[in-house]
């Protein structure tokens, strides 16, 4: 069904933009990064996740600026977000293609809001679906695994654990962000380790065997750039994908490029669920679409 196939493909491309955030620990005053000194840069990427992960482990909460372009797809939006395993609650706004796309994950339920055209292919009047991420429905099912696992890469410490698992720091600088003193990191990953982390064991045999196909025998390596401030918060990533889509035997495509902006450590984080009145299941909507 069109509509199904749609959400999936939502699922995977939020996997790519909702990739990170930041926390803050107790403190009394915004963003004290220009008040502090830094710290001398890591040269490696375990050091650099331990001391990270020291303002991580409490408040979870931040807001996320997307801005990235996929060939000619361009993708922009906000992720205000409190990652805290199943009592994550998040609140997505993306824009893909210039079609909006409106989410909130509250209590392990995952919230669409329905574009005129999507609800004219489920025919339903509802302008919300929901699916229960641990449906027990095939392809809602592995509809809400892509979701959770794409939430859980914004988990500031699933960030962290991608940088150490799959990152290589090639050398770093000081400097300043927008006023703001940072070591400035530039990393470069691993897209097979990547491709692990993320997947694991959950993705269908024949579809892991194509993938592993194309990866066989290359050393794709995607670049990025990380920006710490001297609370070891992360204030900006950017990752260029263009050579590693490129070389997979993808679409050929002239930018694959991602910049991420953190912002609002700490912040409270109220996500609301719609009007029970306005909610459809979407399992069921998809069996009567088209």
């Amino acid at each position: 069904m069109r509509a199904t196939f749609k959400l999936a493909a939502v699922a995977a491309a939020l996997t790519l933009v909702v990739t990170g955030c930041g926390t803050r620990p107790d403190a009394t005053a915004e963003n004290k990064g220009g008040e502090l000194g830094l710290a001398t840069p890591f040269t490696d990427a375990l050091g650099l996740v331990e001391a990270a992960k020291q303002g991580t482990r409490k408040t979870k909460s931040s807001k996320t600026t997307i801005d990235a372009m996929l060939g000619a797809e361009k993708v922009t939006g906000t992720v205000m977000a409190f990652y805290d395993g199943p009592a994550s609650k998040i609140d997505a706004n993306i824009t893909s293609a210039g079609e909006a796309v409106t989410m909130r994950l509250v209590g392990q339920t995952l919230f669409i809001k329905l574009a005129p055209t999507v609800k004219a292919g489920l025919k339903t009047d509802k302008n919300w679906g929901k699916i229960e991420l641990n449906s027990e429905d095939p392809q809602m099912k592995a509809i809400g695994k892509a979701m959770q696992r794409s939430f859980e890469m914004g988990d500031p410490m699933k960030q962290l654990e991608l940088v150490e698992k799959t990152g290589k720091i090639l050398r770093s600088e000081q400097t300043q962000l927008d006023g703001v003193p940072v070591n400035h990191y530039f990393v470069e990953f691993d897209a097979k380790k990547q491709f692990d982390l993320f997947l694991g064991d959950e993705a269908p045999a024949d579809e892991r065997a194509k993938i592993e196909k194309r990866l066989e025998g290359k050393d794709l390596r995607i670049p990025a750039e990380l920006w710490f401030n001297a609370e070891q918060l992360p204030l900006k990533m950017t990752m260029d994908m263009t050579s590693f889509m490129n070389s997979v035997g993808g679409r050929q495509t002239t930018e694959a490029k991602s910049t991420y902006t953190y912002s609002d450590w700490g912040t409270p984080v109220e996500v609301i669920p719609p009007p029970a009145a306005e909610v459809g299941d979407y399992a069921e909507m998809a069996k009567q679409g088209i």
